[in-house]
């Protein structure tokens, strides 16, 4: 089964925004934070093979292990990363945007994604619940990137 997930999703950091730049700069750090990323593997110049740990829950038997290939743009003026799918690499083609948006004293951290998650293994009785399921997965998984990424910024370990 093909899965659809689209998400956007905020965090506000108490640091102004040269404080927060420096993510825009560390391109493979700033992606490491990304929690379940198993393995990274450098395709080419910001072109990156991301391989998650399992997704899902084994009891439903709605478990998927996302890979796909994504090629980065950094562009420090609009304070934005962005990325496009790199075709044929991995079972899922994900694009989207990382922003950084000056609010005087503090920075918003804005991260869009949308994608397709193909071959997702999913019980004929669950098939009309694993789209939600799953898109509320990731939606959580891109929280805890925001909020790993506040603590990096903040100077926690993360």
């Amino acid at each position: 089964m093909n899965v659809d997930i689209k998400i956007e999703r905020s965090v506000e950091v108490d640091a102004p925004y040269e404080k927060v730049l420096p993510l825009l700069t560390d391109l493979e750090g700033t992606i490491r934070r990304f929690p379940k990323l198993r393995k990274l593997t450098k395709l080419g110049p910001n072109a990156y093979l991301w391989e998650m740990s399992t997704i899902g829950s084994k009891a439903a038997n709605i478990a998927h292990e996302v890979s796909y290939g994504a090629k980065y743009n950094i562009d420090a003026k609009r304070g934005e990363i962005s990325w496009v799918p790199v075709p044929d690499r991995g079972n899922a083609t994900i694009e989207g945007r990382f922003k950084l948006l000056d609010q005087g004293q503090r920075t918003k951290l804005t991260f869009d994604v949308r994608g397709k998650l193909r071959e997702v293994p999913v019980p004929l009785m669950y098939r009309l619940l694993a789209p939600p399921f799953i898109q509320g997965k990731f939606t959580r998984l891109v929280d805890i990137f925001l909020e790993n990424t506040r603590e990096a910024v903040l100077g926690g370990a993360k």
